[in-house]
């Protein structure tokens, strides 16, 4: 399976709670929830692009594999993070400006993406079917 496509959210599991977690207020994070965004992911040698489209906001960042860059976020916070890719699996793992860590595991197949979000003390997953 290649990594990579577009995706429409299906589904959260944990999600209000992670955001909570990494710092975003409740109305905030209980919004971001509520909105069904559409992911894509684009693979081009060594960079990763992600897209992300939530209705309400659109982000898109660039990485590329086994160096850290800074990522922009949605509410302005710059992330240093780094790409690796394990087969079907990207994995970022990132440091916010408050010394906080988390990563993100993307698993890909033939019919969805499963965003596995872990913040340390919380873990989330995304659910999205591909499109």
């Amino acid at each position: 399976m290649s990594v990579g496509g577009t995706f429409q959210l299906v589904k959260n599991e944990n999600f209000v709670e992670y955001l909570i977690a990494l710092g975003t207020p409740e109305d905030k994070a209980k919004l971001a929830e509520s909105h069904k965004s559409t992911v894509q992911v684009v693979l081009d040698g060594k960079k990763v692009s992600l897209n992300s489209d939530s209705g309400v906001n659109k982000t898109s960042s660039t990485l590329t594999l086994g160096e850290e860059v800074d990522e922009p976020m949605p509410n302005n916070t710059i992330l240093k993070s780094t790409a690796k890719i394990d087969g079907s699996t990207l994995t970022i793992t990132s440091n916010s400006p408050n010394g906080k860590s988390f990563s993100r595991v993307f698993k890909f197949s033939d019919s969805e993406l499963v965003l596995t979000l872990d913040g340390g003390s919380v873990v989330a997953k995304r659910f999205y079917k591909r499109v």
